[in-house]
């Protein structure tokens, strides 16, 4: 299998220069690149024009939608100027040079192996590992693998199917690899690959004002940004809900891993009770069915929120 045709879509939504100098990084290594603007609204234009003007296609989104729509978008003009494959990325995911070669590499070195790669992605993504086992002729296979820097084959992405956009943000590029693997396919890391990224912001673990550490518990834990722990629950439980029967084992340990995470945010949180509220209510939603964007009441309620915490410089 060969690809002569590989494209990258970049999702944005409020960037920074940063976004020039990521865009001008990967566009060496592709056929195209498409950037995606979620919705920034005004004083973005001429950031996003001059993009344009390097030769990215930017594609404008009226509302903020999320980043499955965003990256759907992106993907779905790639596939109609003939791609043969994509990889989607952050608006701050900064490659080196060879990155895109190295999934491309990695993909058809899985095929000739016998094996129906689905995601293809670096091993090492803001410095953590991806890789959650190794085949044995030594194909490096991944698990809840980050979209960002994500290969994805066209006939991949013909037979799963996009994204799913009703989720907004969060266990995106989650719900996707297990469709994968629930039609056969494998998510697989590139040897030695890396990208960097930020995770979020990292806080001291302290009870009673010391910081802790003990075995396999770090004395730091990273935090998303306080609204994004509604979609972090909402769409924990709709994800459960679809696999939990195929993946059973799984869903229940990220779960179980989910919820020590919330209880560290929770007993840092400021107002504790705000909080609260948002993983109740996207819980609450889940059961509901409502999808999407999260309601406005709920998004301002987020903006209360702070860390009471030390950080980590």
């Amino acid at each position: 299998m060969t690809f002569s045709a590989v494209w990258a879509v970049i999702t944005a939504f409020r960037p920074d220069e940063g976004l020039l100098a990521a865009t001008a990084a990967v566009q060496s290594q592709v056929s195209g690149v498409v950037v995606v603007d979620d919705g920034s609204g005004p004083g973005f234009g001429d950031l996003l024009d001059a993009i344009a003007a390097n030769g990215a296609t930017v594609l404008r989104l009226a509302d903020n939608s999320g980043i499955a729509v965003g990256l759907n978008t992106g993907l779905r003009h790639a596939l109609e100027h003939g791609c043969d494959a994509v990889v989607t990325f952050d608006q701050d995911s900064m490659v080196e040079q060879g990155f895109v070669v190295a999934l491309t590499a990695t993909h058809q070195q899985s095929v000739a192996k016998g094996m129906r790669p689905g995601p293809v992605v670096p091993e090492f993504f803001a410095g953590v590992s991806q890789v959650h086992a190794r085949a044995a002729d030594g194909t490096l296979l991944a698990r809840r693998a980050i979209q960002s820097g994500m290969f994805l084959a066209r006939e991949v992405l013909e037979q799963i199917g996009l994204l799913r956009d009703d989720l907004f943000i969060d266990l995106v590029d989650t719900e996707f690899e297990l469709r994968c693997r629930a039609n056969g396919r494998v998510s697989i890391a590139a040897p030695g690959l890396v990208l960097a990224h930020s995770l979020g912001r990292q806080y001291e673990r302290r009870v009673f004002g010391r910081r802790v550490s003990l075995p396999g518990i770090p004395p730091v834990v990273t935090l998303s940004t306080p609204f994004r722990y509604y979609y972090r629950v909402r769409n924990r439980r709709v994800i459960n809900r679809e696999f939990r029967h195929q993946f059973f084992a799984e869903t229940m340990r990220d779960t179980l891993l989910e919820f020590v995470h919330f209880g560290s945010a929770l007993r840092i949180a400021r107002p504790r009770r705000a909080l609260w509220r948002l993983c109740r209510e996207g819980w609450r939603d889940a059961r509901r069915g409502r999808m999407g964007r999260m309601p406005d009441d709920l998004q301002q309620l987020a903006a209360t929120i702070t860390w009471s915490a030390q950080p980590v410089e």
